[in-house]
């Protein structure tokens, strides 16, 4: 297969006159055009990170796929047309000696071309570069290091001074016996540059280890498709080939708004064709020849145990169904416009408009339950605890409440050292204290050793149960939970673990991590699950009912347990496995209810349409401190949507729960220490958590259809310091909503039991569904009115500020004129039990 990356602008686009071409070329910036200089001049350094350089493309590519496919339309996700976006796609041409990796994601813009691939990674410009032997640029050319890794790791490196002096010297000691790639040089003038993917970026770092010259060809959802080179002007071998290293040529071959199709000279099958997507040219080096990366047949082992643990696929140039994959771009532009087509007829068809197809989306919602399956929870739901589980989560709950460990370590110091000090004896004390209690001579011992590292499984468990148990159980472990987690946090970071020896950071026994070791997965995906682990509830029906329920629970139990019972999974496993399933479904049903309830009170009450005389929800921005202003139809919206949203929260908890722990007790992403103006918190940056934000909050706004308000989700700042901050602020939401469902359901019963109580609600507020309703409209007003702050960024419409908006309603409950009635009713307060 002929490959068109590879030939001229004008051949390629066959359709387009080089009149139509955009054509500018820009420098490098220096430090980047030294590296690639060093890294190409190499033969031998690279050699090894081959594998790791593929890791590096694919990872792009499926972080731009996810980009794309969260961003997309739930019901045109679901459409078998669209499912060919979801291939990655892979060609490998002997004759122009290249390899491209085509995504369909969702592309890069010219200016993310400049921006990223024009200056390589952020940290890079400000990097110094060191003069040391070159014998040491194979141990420092790996690109084995995490992509994702903070550049400011790596800065902090390269400007320490004589300590790292001192250790390049006693590297090239031991590694003297090395042959230099410039040995033409004397060795004290030879330059030793960092070519990891920590300081170069994954892009560079691959093109580092594979290639002589890269193309990049792009197009954006919303922008024009661009090509991207660096060193494809000339082969290595050519005079000016060097000089090709240092600048790039920024291409549009098209006019403004022509996107690349089959009928305009993109018919091949590493091409970017329709609204998005990407593919990276590489022009291999002779490190990647001589190891068959030409080979079709030699890369799909390894790209496929890449690609293994995300949901897309890879296709090869060379497969049979090459020419159907081509043909599903056009396929897909037929078919999403026909969808569209639909969409609109049934739009149209509806009377009550916008209002009728939010209701109905919003039922089938909360028809179905969690929007996940079995067996995509259970990668997140903790496994129930054991008798001796519960012993030894005790005695983690005792220690972290007789501990002071944040107070002690959470303040200003005069130095880094210090706190550093603080922290190690902190975690130490710990440490000893949970061997001691377990085996009083065994903690003399580590007292007078100081061996940590031996006991590292102990360490772990423990911390592990008492992680599993706060995941459980949200409402519990609510002040030592906060103090375990920096604890471990502080644990893990540069600074501590190496004193340790050890990580104290262990996986999070889950269902599916459980029967995925003894060969039980079978069971997720088995029909009788959801009998078996559903949570039966009262509401009202007659005990015959229940009590089927009950009988066909308990028999789908027994049948489960009969039929996966294995060697290595005894019925009791499977015992264990399905109650901690049910655990969940009792956690989601407990915590939705109540959003769920508030939800047909405003249905049932209010009216998008149709404005209640007295009871219009319109709010003015300035008025009884509300930040914004919406009308009545506007706010009712915008009450429902914020209310869904939450609703997504809670029933993805666990999974956004399971994402800010990687994030806390991350190694790679620290925390600065800052005032907040809440005291001092721990402000780190949550990418896992964020973007599990970002996919359940696409995912409302594709259901909701138009979007009130601000989309934007605050972590890693002073709003929500960190993941802990924005998992806790969530859980409250069934305490808020909780005391006024309870509220709003209990009038008639207190009016039954005291006929004083009756009369007062007669008298004072016209009787009781004018209170309930009363109660309701200051609610949907005031809570969800953008107050709460002094500041715009801090509240408002935000996804956080609605949040924020409904606590400074609660914080005013008791100026209300019905305050009274809350507290008749039982009310206690909104921050629960903290024991």
């Amino acid at each position: 297969m002929t490959s068109p990356q590879n030939k001229t602008d004008t051949e390629e686009h066959p359709t387009q006159s080089t009149t139509n071409v955009s054509h500018a070329t820009y420098p490098l910036p220096q430090p980047l055009v030294e590296r690639l200089e060093v890294a190409m001049r190499s033969e031998t350094t690279l050699i090894d990170s081959l594998s790791d350089a593929l890791s590096h493309l694919i990872g792009n590519a499926v972080e731009a796929m996810d980009a794309m496919y969260f961003a997309t339309p739930a019901n045109i996700r679901k459409h078998p047309a669209f499912q060919h976006r979801l291939c990655l796609r892979i060609t490998a041409n002997p004759t122009e000696q290249t390899l491209s990796v085509t995504d369909m994601g969702a592309g890069m813009t010219r200016t993310d071309l400049i921006n990223s691939l024009g200056i390589g990674r952020a940290g890079l410009i400000s990097s110094t570069a060191k003069n040391i032997k070159s014998a040491a640029l194979e141990d420092d050319s790996s690109t084995s290091a995490d992509d994702d890794e903070d550049p400011s790791d790596e800065s902090s490196v390269a400007t320490n001074g004589e300590e790292n002096d001192q250790n390049d010297k006693e590297e090239t000691k031991s590694d003297s016996d090395v042959s230099s790639p410039m040995e033409e040089e004397p060795a004290e003038a030879a330059t030793a540059l960092d070519c990891r993917s920590k300081c170069l970026g994954g892009f560079y770092a691959a093109f580092c280890s594979l290639g002589t010259g890269v193309r990049v060809c792009t197009k954006a959802k919303f922008d024009d498709y661009y090509v991207f080179e660096v060193g494809m002007d000339r082969a290595p071998e050519q005079e000016g080939y060097w000089d090709s290293l240092k600048k790039f040529n920024l291409i549009r071959p098209f006019e403004e708004g022509t996107s690349p199709t089959a009928e305009n000279g993109f018919n091949q099958f590493q091409h970017v064709r329709g609204e998005s997507g990407t593919c990276v040219t590489i022009r291999l080096n002779k490190n990647a020849l001589d190891s068959g990366y030409l080979d079709e047949e030699k890369l799909k082992p390894v790209l496929l145990k890449i690609v293994e643990t995300t949901q897309y696929t890879v296709a090869f140039s060379s497969d049979e169904n090459a020419q159907e994959i081509i043909d599903a771009s056009a396929k897909e532009v037929e078919a999403i416009a026909t969808l569209h087509d639909q969409e609109d007829t049934e739009l149209t068809s509806l009377e009550a408009g916008a209002e009728q197809l939010e209701i109905r989306s919003t039922n089938d919602r909360f028809s179905s339950g969690s929007h996940s399956s079995v067996k995509e929870r259970s990668k997140y739901i903790p496994l129930r605890l054991s008798l001796g589980e519960r012993k030894m989560l005790r005695l983690v709950e005792a220690a972290m409440n007789c501990c002071d460990y944040t107070s002690e370590v959470d303040r200003s110091f005069s130095s880094g050292a210090r706190r550093t000090h603080a922290q190690l004896k902190g975690v130490t004390s710990v440490l000893r204290g949970l061997v001691t209690a377990c085996d009083y001579t065994a903690g003399q011992k580590l007292i007078e050793a100081e061996n940590y590292s031996d006991y590292e499984p102990f360490f772990r468990q423990m911390f592990e149960i008492a992680r599993r148990h706060k995941i459980m159980n949200p409402e519990k472990m609510r002040t030592e939970y906060g103090k375990l987690i920096y604890l471990l946090q502080d644990a893990v970071s540069p600074t501590v673990m190496p004193h340790l020896g050890f990580s104290v950071k262990g996986p999070i026994e889950s269902v599916y991590k459980f029967l995925e070791e003894r060969g039980g997965l079978g069971l997720l995906s088995d029909e009788l699950i959801e009998t078996a682990t559903i949570e039966i509830l009262a509401l009202g029906r007659p005990r015959s009912v229940i009590d089927t329920e009950i009988r066909k629970k308990e028999r789908a139990v027994n049948l489960l347990k009969r039929k996966y019972q294995t060697s290595r999974l005894s019925q009791d496993d499977i015992h264990l496995c399905l109650y901690s399933i049910c655990d969940n479904n009792s956690f989601l049903n407990s915590n939705r209810v109540p959003i769920d309830k508030i939800i047909d009170f405003l249905k049932s009450n209010f009216s998008p349409n149709k404005i209640e005389e007295g009871y219009s929800l319109s709010i003015v921005s300035g008025e009884a401190g509300s930040r914004l202003s919406h009308s009545h139809e506007r706010q009712f919206y915008y009450a429902l949507q914020s209310l869904t949203l939450w609703r997504d929260i809670i029933d993805d908890m666990f999974r956004l729960w399971a994402m800010a722990e990687e994030d806390l007790l991350s190694e790679s992403v620290t925390y600065s220490l800052q005032d907040t103006g809440q005291g001092m918190q721990r402000v780190q940056q949550s990418p896992r958590a964020y973007k599990a934000m970002q996919e359940v909050l696409n995912r409302v706004r594709n259901n909701v259809g138009h979007w009130v308000g601000s989309s934007v989700v605050h972590m890693g700042d002073h709003n929500v310091p960190n993941a802990l901050s924005f998992i806790d602020k969530y859980t409250q939401v069934p305490r808020i909503l909780g005391p006024i469902i309870s509220c709003l359901e209990n009038l008639e019963r207190i009016c039954k039991d005291d006929e004083g109580i009756l009369s007062m609600i007669n008298t004072g507020f016209g009787g009781v569904e004018k209170l309930r309703k009363d109660i309701l409209y200051d609610f949907f007003r005031s809570a969800f009115d953008g107050s709460g702050s002094d500041l715009w960024y801090d509240a408002g419409s935000c996804v956080d500020g609605r949040l924020t908006s409904a606590w400074n309603w609660c914080s005013q409950l008791q100026e209300k004129p019905f305050y009274p009635i809350f507290k008749l009713t039982g009310f206690t307060g909104f921050d629960g039990d903290f024991k």
